[in-house]
């Protein structure tokens, strides 16, 4: 297998920093009716048909940083079809060491614990940083611009402190701001709810620039490991024109808002323009290709939180292998194996398992209708 250079802002793989799910135990979770596993804190490999539960293993582990899934809006569908809640629990090591547990019931009744005590999704979230990999991910340079938005913010939650709050209070102002304008308030009402509005979203635009110009540069890294892409520029909008303030922009657009019923200018119109030689990357790239380029954005992602937390991000590679050549098969796996990441790979076959014994060390697992074993270690 072909070799990729050690990036510069790597370091080697030291176990007792990674944060890791070091056992996961599944009751009544879509197909996965009762699961008991220990996991390797680098590489853990799933193989098995279609429709055998790879994704759900998945959505388990993805389930219990964010408390949702990544596959359906309504929770009740991850529940096995005979049972009224499902369960999760997993033993959580490394700099923190600790257990989560999660219910999930089909009233919508959700009850999540780290260690003895009753948490917050954003709780999970703060503790278990995961980043999910899967055929869609392309979606994220061909998409609107709301999951760029969170791509962004995901970042931010994580290496910010007081961001999650400040970006609550915008949402509430927010909020408040559309009914009136759906009131039809007078213009100069309106400037109470301008007034914080303003203050939260320079706030918030604050931290976005200062994250995205840590991170862009390992984003080119990354890239130039796997594709050439000579002439790819990032570029940051905050969501109204620089060349104005968001002050004046809120009275100019005011009636146009007020006969919208919502505002048009501020934060929540953020976006992460990603253009090759001037053109957006989706409409000039193919689809192996944009698949390249949304790895290495959320590649990048780990490498910036490891840097400034010293906290390891957990990666769930669904399908990692489709659309890739083996020559980028081999790349990803060899940058992969030189993060500070425990990952979790889903294939269909295990033959590219196998051929990557010499190059990394994890455990295997063949998952049948539901029911997985662990089938070896590599060395």
């Amino acid at each position: 297998m072909q070799k990729v250079q050690v990036l510069t802002l790597l370091c080697p793989c030291v176990y007792n920093v990674l944060m890791q799910v070091f056992r996961l135990k599944i009751s009544q979770f879509r197909n996965l009716a009762n699961l008991d596993l220990e996991f390797y804190p680098r590489f853990n490999f799933i193989y098995g048909p279609n429709g055998s539960g790879k994704s759900s293993l998945l959505e388990a582990i993805y389930f219990l940083s964010l408390g949702r899934s990544f596959r359906s809006a309504l929770a009740s569908r991850a529940i096995h079809y005979e049972a009224q809640q499902f369960n999760l629990f997993s033993v959580i090591s490394g700099q923190i060491s600790t257990t989560l547990g999660l219910e999930k019931t089909r009233q919508g009744k959700m009850r999540i614990k780290i260690g003895n005590n009753n948490e917050s999704i954003s709780a999970l979230a703060k503790l278990l940083p995961v980043q999910l990999v899967n055929p869609n991910s392309y979606y994220l340079l061909s998409g609107g611009p709301k999951a760029r938005r969170q791509f962004i913010d995901w970042g931010v939650f994580h290496v910010e402190p007081h961001f999650f709050s400040v970006w609550q209070q915008f949402q509430q102002i927010l909020k408040q701001r559309n009914a009136a304008l759906q009131n039809q308030i007078i213009a100069g009402q309106i400037k109470v709810w301008n007034s914080k509005l303003i203050e939260f979203s320079v706030e918030i635009t604050r931290m976005r620039e200062k994250y995205l110009q840590q991170l862009t540069p390992l984003i080119t890294e990354l890239i130039g490991e796997l594709i050439s892409l000579e002439g790819l520029k990032i570029d940051f909008y905050q969501g109204w024109e620089h060349q104005s303030t968001l002050e004046d922009i809120l009275t100019r657009s005011f009636f146009r808002d007020s006969n919208l019923g919502y505002t048009q200018y501020g934060p929540q119109r953020a976006d992460l323009v990603i253009k090759l030689r001037g053109n957006p990357v989706h409409e000039v790239l193919s689809r192996g290709e944009q698949k390249l380029l949304a790895y290495a954005l959320q590649l990048a992602q780990g490498l910036l939180l490891k840097k400034m937390t010293d906290k390891s991000c957990i990666y769930l590679f669904d399908d990692l292998f489709a659309e890739l050549d083996s020559v980028r098969q081999g790349y990803l796996i060899a940058l992969l194996n030189r993060l500070e990441s425990q990952v979790f790979i889903t294939v269909i076959e295990d033959t590219l398992i196998r051929i990557l014994n010499d190059n990394i060390d994890g455990k295997i697992f063949q998952i049948e209708k539901g029911e997985i074993f662990e089938k070896n270690t590599f060395s």
